[in-house]
């Protein structure tokens, strides 16, 4: 990354640096020669390089992605249909047993006359508002 990036008046322009350390001679040998035959900077051949790799990888990061949300929602569709399936059988085996409590007639109690609904002292209760 020997010389700057230039603008469209050839121009260095100026920005954020970010030390780049090869591990091997071999790569920085060719990124010189690349850069020169293309007539451009090292730092333009390295940054287009960076972008199309970020880009690729990106673009594999997302089939992954899809791919793992296409395999959840086909497990949750099936374990939906397995919790539906065994709902309905529980209900079916539910509606199938007696019911718990029986419906009866209660036996008619006595009559008591009308003016005998304040036995229990509610009527009372409610007109003296206590």
């Amino acid at each position: 990354m020997t010389s700057p990036k230039r603008g469209a008046h050839n121009e260095a322009i100026a920005g954020p640096t970010f030390p780049l350390r090869f591990r091997n001679e071999q790569i920085r040998a060719l990124v010189r020669e690349v850069a020169q035959r293309e007539g451009i900077s090292q730092n333009e051949l390295l940054e287009q390089a960076a972008e199309h790799e970020v880009i690729a990888r990106g673009a594999l990061l997302a089939h992954d992605l899809e791919a793992s949300l296409e395999r959840l929602r086909s497990a949750i569709n099936t374990a939906r249909a397995d919790l539906v399936e065994r709902s309905i059988a529980e209900f079916s085996r539910g509606e199938a047993r007696a019911d718990p409590l029986r419906a009866r007639r209660l036996p008619p109690r006595e009559a008591t006359p009308p003016a005998d609904h304040g036995r229990l002292g509610a009527v009372e209760a409610f007109r003296s508002g206590t």
